[in-house]
């Protein structure tokens, strides 16, 4: 008789195939893939209304209301329009391509900025990412002057995802790296920055935030420069990138949950530094779990699931 323990994940596997989908679907899409998600999470079948734990897992990834962070835009979303770093046409022709045209609050964002809290949901976890993208490319950071990109040879810095992958700006996307002073940090700021930059990863890569060579590790770091600016401490910005990393990459945190949850901890109660670190959070790291997962036969017929997130640069 099948222990609790694998009971409760093969209930799960449902709604890993439903996150798996959507995590297909955007990558279909390229740049701005991730914006169709929300109606691949609803699924209206018999058995999966009967699995009250898949639906508390998938509402504690993704919460119908989304997640609101302490931290607000101010106006740098209208410096990068304004600076070039953003080009409106080139953005609304991009989102216009993916079936999901810039809204009228997105719009307005661009143009005037923001001093409501920033909150993601499955219908605008994309545009944040690329305003995000934007920001930890240009603004000009030790992390980025000084750091393992820069030590690796600043004539290859052009070569990454993050950098010549940006291409809805007035320039190409190197010309605008670390090239803007957009935020300004105290030394007690940017440790909080370095901190989080050298022990923070993302599964879709193999390296670290401070070395951010795919457009999620660029928008990570420009999280991370926001939030300290505003006074958020490491441990803050941590629980920020735990929070919003699953919808950016639902397939491998959908995973990673499953793997806590086959272990008694509650997705809300597992460490937000654990989680994001190498450990789980590289690609490496992912894949260990995910291993462990198929082997134990808690994936289903799902096989591995996607080894790219939604939306990753190419």
């Amino acid at each position: 008789m099948p222990s609790p323990f694998w009971t409760r994940l093969r209930r799960l596997i449902r709604t890993s195939l439903r996150l798996s989908a959507f995590a297909a679907l955007a990558i279909a899409f390229g740049f701005l893939g991730g914006w169709l998600g929300p109606s691949v999470f609803q699924d209206d079948s018999p058995s999966a209304s009967t699995s009250s734990t898949s639906d508390e897992l998938v509402a504690a990834l993704l919460p119908e209301s989304g997640v609101t962070l302490d931290v607000r835009w101010g106006d740098l979303p209208r410096q990068l329009v304004q600076e070039g770093v953003i080009d409106l046409e080139k953005f609304r022709a991009a989102a216009q391509g993916a079936g999901s045209p810039l809204t009228p609050d997105q719009l307005g964002l661009l143009a005037d900025g923001s001093d409501e809290p920033i909150t993601f949901d499955s219908s605008n976890a994309y545009f944040l990412l690329d305003v995000l993208w934007a920001l930890g490319l240009a603004n000009d950071n030790t992390v980025l002057r000084d750091g393992p990109m820069a030590q690796s040879g600043w004539d290859q810095a052009g070569g990454y995802a993050s950098t010549g992958g940006w291409t809805i700006g007035e320039k190409p996307g190197p010309e605008y790296l670390a090239a803007l002073p957009l935020i300004r940090l105290t030394p007690e700021q940017q440790a909080v920055v370095k901190e989080v930059a050298y022990n923070s990863y993302r599964p879709c890569c193999g390296n670290m935030t401070a070395f951010p060579d795919c457009n999620h590790g660029m928008a990570a770091l420009g999280m991370a420069e926001l939030m300290a600016s505003q006074g958020a401490s490491a441990d803050e910005i941590f629980q920020a990138l735990k929070d919003v990393s699953p919808f950016w990459f639902p397939d491998q945190y959908h995973h990673l949950a499953l793997y806590f949850e086959g272990r008694d901890q509650a997705w809300e109660d597992v460490d937000a530094r654990l989680v994001m670190g190498k450990e789980y959070s590289s690609s490496g790291g992912w894949k260990q779990v995910n291993a462990q997962l198929q082997q134990q036969g808690a994936l289903g017929t799902g096989g591995e699931g996607g080894g790219k997130a939604s939306g990753c640069a190419p």
